[in-house]
C-alpha cells in the first residue's frame, strides 16, 4: 500500500522535476517477473525512482545496509519494498554475510517479482560505467538453478542531460532482456566462470545504452565537441528517432572517435583539445554562447528585439509567478544543499521536498485566495490553474531573460569590438574545419 502510494506521488514529481522524460524501447520491458532490471548510477535516489516509474508491475530495491536502522525504520523501508545487503566498503572490519539478502531475493524472484540492482554499488555524478560487483550475476543465476524458472535480466541506461538541475532531461534507454539460462549448464560447471562471464555480459550491455567517457578529460573533451559540432552531425541521424535519441547516437559517435584518435593519433586529439579550450575559454569571459557567433548580426538583432518584447510584455506574468511560486521552489534547493555537499543527492532531495512544498505552498494560497479575496468557484478553479501554468512560465521567462542579456552582449561587440568577434568566428571555423577533417577520416578508417 505505501509502496503503491509513493509509486503514484513520485512519478507526478517526474512529470514536474524533468522537463522531458524520453524512453526507448520500452517495449522490451516484461511485465511479469522473475525479472532482474539493472542500471548504471549516476544520481542515487533519482535513479530508482525513474526506472519503477516505467514498470507496471511493483519493483523490490536491493539496497545498501547503511540505510536501515531502528526498527520501525527497518519496517517502513521493508514496505517500500527494499532489502539490505551488505557491502566490504561500509564496514571494512566486519565479517560480511549477505546470506539473507541473497535468501530474500531468491524468494522473491520465486514468486515471479522484479528486482532492481544497481551493480556499480555505489552512485557517481559521472558519464561512465564503472566496474561492476558480481552480486547480480549471482543472484540471477543461484535464483535460476533454485527456482528452476526462466529468470531474465533487463539492462536500463540512465542518460541525464543535468543530472542535479531542475526541469532537465533524462532519456531511459532500455535493452534487450539478456536469458540467464544460457549461463546455467557453465554455472553448474564452473561456478565462479559463469558468475564473471554474465557480469561481463551485463558491462557490455549497459556500455551500449549509455554515454560512456572512459576518463574526465575526454569527458570533457566530447562535451565541447558537441557545443560546436553537434548540429552538423545530427542529420545523419534518421529523423524518426526521438530527439534526444538523437543527442545520443551523436554523442556516442563523438566519443568513439576521440577514443579511436586518443589512440591512433594523440597529438591530433591534443591540438583539439587545445583549440576548443582557448575558444571556450574566451566565450566564457565574454558571457556569450557558440550557437550566437553562426547568426548575422541582422539576426541577433531581431531575435534581440524579440526578446526585449517578451520580457516586457511577460513581466506582469513573470511577477505573478514569482510571488506565487518561489517559496516552494527555492525551499527544495535550500534544503538539499544544507543536508549534503554531494551533488549526487540534490536531485532526488530536491524531488522528494518539493513534492510535499508545492501543493502545500499551493494549497495556503487557495485557502487565502478564498478567505481573504473571496474567491470562489470556477474563479477559484482558474486561479488554481494558474499557480503551476504561471510557475512554468517563470522558468521559461527566466531563461529567455538570459538568453536574451547574452544577444546584447554580442551585439555590443558587433558594434564596438568587431575585430573580437572577427577573430571568434575565424577561430569558430579552425575549429570545424579540424572536426571535419577528423570526421572525414575517421569515417574512412572505419567503414
Amino acid at each position: 500500500m505505501l509502496y503503491t502510494f509513493l509509486k503514484l506521488l513520485y512519478k507526478a514529481g517526474l512529470w514536474f522535476f524533468f522537463r522531458k522524460l524520453e524512453v526507448r524501447h520500452a517495449h522490451l520491458i516484461p511485465d511479469t517477473g522473475p525479472l532482474l532490471v539493472v542500471s548504471n548510477h549516476p544520481n542515487t535516489f533519482m535513479d530508482p525512482i525513474v526506472i519503477a516509474a516505467q514498470l507496471k508491475q511493483p519493483v523490490f530495491f536491493i539496497a545498501k545496509s547503511t540505510v536501515f536502522g531502528s526498527s520501525f525504520q527497518n519496517w517502513m523501508l521493508r514496505q517500500m519494498h527494499l532489502i539490505p545487503i551488505h557491502r566490504k566498503e561500509d564496514n571494512p572490519n566486519a565479517t560480511i554475510s549477505n546470506d539473507d539478502a541473497f535468501a530474500a531475493s531468491f524468494k522473491a524472484l520465486d514468486q515471479q517479482k522484479t528486482l532492481l540492482i544497481f551493480p556499480e554499488g555505489n552512485s557517481f555524478n559521472q558519464r561512465r560505467l564503472r566496474k561492476l560487483k558480481t552480486g547480480t550475476a549471482r543472484i540471477a543465476l543461484g535464483a535460476a538453478l533454485e527456482s528452476n524458472q526462466e529468470v531474465k535480466i533487463l539492462p536500463v541506461g540512465l542518460n541525464y542531460s543535468a543530472p542535479t538541475r531542475f526541469r532537465s532531461d533524462v532519456f531511459v534507454n532500455v535493452g534487450k532482456p539478456i536469458s540467464v539460462s544460457e549461463y546455467l549448464t557453465t554455472y553448474q560447471q564452473d561456478g565462479p566462470d559463469a558468475v564473471l562471464a554474465l557480469t561481463e555480459e551485463i558491462r557490455v550491455r549497459l556500455e551500449k545504452l549509455i554515454i560512456h567517457t572512459p576518463t574526465d578529460e575526454e569527458d570533457e573533451l566530447a562535451r565541447q565537441v558537441e557545443a560546436i559540432y553537434r548540429d552538423r552531425l545530427s542529420p545523419a541521424v534518421p529523423a524518426s528517432t526521438l530527439p534526444h535519441e538523437q543527442d545520443f547516437i551523436v554523442t556516442k559517435g563523438i566519443i568513439k572517435s576521440i577514443t579511436h584518435f586518443s589512440q591512433t593519433e594523440p597529438d591530433r586529439i591534443a591540438t583539439i583539445k587545445q583549440e576548443l579550450s582557448n575558444y571556450t575559454r574566451q566565450l566564457q569571459r565574454l558571457g556569450i554562447q557558440d550557437p550566437m557567433l553562426s547568426k548575422e548580426s541582422s539576426d541577433v538583432m531581431k531575435q534581440s528585439i524579440i526578446g526585449l518584447l517578451y520580457i516586457l510584455l511577460g513581466f506582469p506574468i513573470y511577477l505573478f509567478g514569482l510571488l506565487h511560486n518561489y517559496i516552494p521552489y527555492i525551499v527544495p534547493s535550500k534544503v538539499a544543499r544544507a543536508v549534503t555537499r554531494e551533488e549526487e543527492w540534490f536531485a532526488p532531495i530536491m524531488l522528494t521536498v518539493g513534492i510535499f512544498t508545492f501543493p502545500i505552498c499551493y494549497g495556503l494560497e487557495l485557502w487565502l485566495a478564498h478567505e481573504w479575496l473571496n474567491i470562489d468557484g470556477i474563479e477559484l478553479l482558474f486561479y488554481f490553474l494558474s499557480l503551476p501554468l504561471s510557475g512554468f512560465f517563470t522558468l521559461h521567462y527566466w531563461n529567455r531573460l538570459q538568453h536574451t542579456q547574452s544577444h546584447w552582449l554580442l551585439l555590443r561587440l558587433f558594434y564596438g569590438r568587431q575585430n573580437i568577434v572577427k577573430k571568434l568566428r575565424a577561430q569558430r571555423q579552425h575549429i570545424i574545419t579540424l572536426l571535419e577533417e577528423a570526421q572525414r577520416d575517421y569515417l574512412q578508417k572505419v567503414s
